[in-house]
């Protein structure tokens, strides 16, 4: 029961690691590609993607007030926090599994 238990230990940590690398070396890409950029393409970048996300959480919270009880508000907006705080903690848990902190 031992061997088992110690080669699937072996392999958990062979797939964190794995994991942990190819998370390490996508945020590497993407921020080197950035960097490189002059000032004012990330300036004009961030403002890009600010209105994505913008115009995202717009329309997200327009189709929570037409079909997330639409006749209910205070059950929506209570329902709103506590499904938005189980996703943020949820994030916070996988971030800290794939830093390893």
């Amino acid at each position: 029961m031992k061997i088992k238990n110690a080669s699937l230990k072996e392999k958990i940590k062979k797939l964190e690691k794995n994991t942990k690398d190819k998370f390490l070396k996508e945020k590497r890409f993407i921020f080197h590609r950035l960097r490189y950029l002059e000032k004012h393409h990330q300036a004009w970048f961030s403002i890009i993607i600010s209105l994505g996300l913008i115009f995202v959480w717009r329309g997200l919270w327009n189709l929570m007030d037409h079909y997330w009880f639409p006749s209910h508000s205070l059950l929506s907006n209570l329902s709103g926090i506590i499904v938005g705080i189980i996703v943020l903690l949820l994030a916070h848990k996988l971030l800290s599994l794939l830093t390893g902190d």
